[in-house]
């Protein structure tokens, strides 16, 4: 791939490529395609992977979301063949529409289309209103795997400010109905299978005690690293300064357009029969654990619905 094509919901920077790529230090002539033919010829020789016809675009954000490591990136699509075998539940959508009415009830969701002067996406989780039960917690996570979905083979970018505004929910019932068991294997797919690295976490919420039992929950999943990455917001003042006016929505206090408006463009595109029958052909992908050679991988997954293990974040 030598040029980024035109998306209908994502924009990119005129040399998002040779930028990204040097990052790397794929950035000479020929470096990328080498790269991406190596994993290539690697997937055709794995016997366990039910599908091995993964696009070029595939590949290569999984070198870059590697940081240029063709080992980090077999690594990457290794958990994504074995995390869709392991945890179906998390997959298998077919209609975006009817499947998340309960939280397009309640919330507007989508990334933005531009990319800040670091080069990083924004992400908006808008609740507007109360989130009483944990499936609607686990419908959000299954639309959320939807974009990760969509990202992994529209976009250039890896990295990500993650905003949710629960301003206009119950704190108290969004606790009680957090599952940490399903928060964590909805991470885990998030991160290792489709390579986002949370530049920054942002909570907007009046209450500060409330907010702190949410981060507790979430120390028993992330490394360090990622927590120190975790922002409370009272207000929306302080956003504009970490990640730009120009990059939040209105409702955010920014210039962007509204997350309605953001909203709807992404159910559109996600419901179009092009992305439907990539979904479809996605869950194909999986692992035959009896041809799998050495050690089972997703033994390292088992435990997850016990201890907890650190997910490891850039």
């Amino acid at each position: 791939m030598e040029f980024i094509p035109q998306d209908k919901l994502l924009k990119v920077k005129a040399d998002t490529l040779k930028v990204i790529r040097d990052e790397i230090n794929l950035g000479k002539p020929g470096e990328m395609k080498s790269a991406v033919k190596i994993l290539k010829e690697w997937v055709q020789q794995q016997p366990y992977f039910k599908k091995k016809d993964f696009d070029e675009h595939f590949l290569e954000t999984a070198i870059i979301s590697g940081k240029g490591s063709i080992e980090r990136a077999k690594k990457q699509i290794d958990r994504v063949c074995t995390l869709k075998s392991l945890w179906p539940q998390f997959f298998g959508v077919r209609d975006i529409r009817k499947e998340f009415a309960d939280i397009f009830s309640i919330g507007h969701f989508g990334v933005l289309p531009e990319v800040n002067e670091n080069n990083h996406r924004v992400f908006v989780a808008q609740v507007n209103g109360n989130i009483l039960h944990s499936s609607q917690l686990f419908n959000y996570y299954r639309y959320a795997i939807c974009i990760g979905e969509y990202m992994k083979t529209h976009d250039y970018y890896v990295s990500y400010h993650y905003i949710v505004d629960l301003r206009q929910t119950d704190m108290t019932a969004f606790l009680a109905a957090c599952n940490p068991i399903e928060m964590k294997q909805a991470l885990t797919i998030l991160i290792e299978c489709y390579g986002i690295r949370f530049k920054g976490l942002h909570f907007i919420t009046n209450s500060k005690h409330l907010i702190d039992m949410l981060i507790t929950i979430l120390k028993q999943i992330l490394k360090p690293k990622i927590i120190q990455r975790l922002h409370h917001h009272a207000t929306c003042d302080g956003l504009a300064n970490l990640i730009g006016k120009d990059y939040l929505p209105v409702e955010l206090g920014g210039t962007a357009a509204s997350m309605q408006d953001i909203h709807d463009k992404w159910v559109e595109v996600l419901s179009s029969k092009e992305n439907m029958e990539y979904l479809r052909a996605m869950d194909d992908v999986g692992t035959n654990e009896a041809l799998r050679p050495g050690v089972q991988f997703n033994d390292e997954y088992a435990g997850v619905t016990g201890t907890f293990r650190f997910l490891s974040v850039d």
